[in-house]
């Protein structure tokens, strides 16, 4: 066999492989409830830069500089969400400031995913979004009224 051979034979299993993977991320989708959704953010921290610049002429040195700092913050989406006889609160990391949250309603029907403790919501837009729960909650059962 050819190096090439080899690389394309390599390849192909890689892609079967990959291929493969790809259909076990099925996931378990059912139907919840969309109890409260609500963006918060933490202050983390200050990134800042600086710059000087120095000139000397003959026996005299002429400096300057200047600095800036900007506050940094995390960004989360927090929902709520009932699933069957439990309430989940789960956090979704907003990496990016311009980045959108689920599109969703509140009371909704909502369509969701629980792995481990990923929270997985499919929004109305068909858009999938991952979530860590970060609480569970049982309901109490009902009461029956006389």
């Amino acid at each position: 066999m050819t190096p090439r051979h080899v690389f394309l034979a390599t390849l192909t299993m890689l892609v079967v492989a990959l291929c493969a993977s790809a259909k076990d991320k099925k996931r378990d989708w059912q139907t919840g409830k969309v109890l409260d959704s609500d963006r918060t953010s933490r202050y983390v921290g200050n990134v800042g830069n600086a710059s000087a610049t120095a000139t000397t002429y003959g026996g005299t040195a002429e400096a300057s500089g200047t600095s800036s700092s900007t506050a940094v913050y995390r960004v989360h989406q927090v929902y709520a969400i009932e699933l069957g006889d439990r309430i989940y609160i789960a956090r979704e990391v907003l990496r990016w400031r311009w980045s959108k949250p689920a599109n969703l309603t509140v009371n909704a029907p909502i369509r969701v995913a629980i792995e481990k403790n990923k929270l997985y919501i499919l929004d109305e837009d068909g858009k999938e979004h991952e979530a860590t729960i970060q609480k569970k909650i049982l309901k109490p059962p009902e009461e029956k009224k006389p």
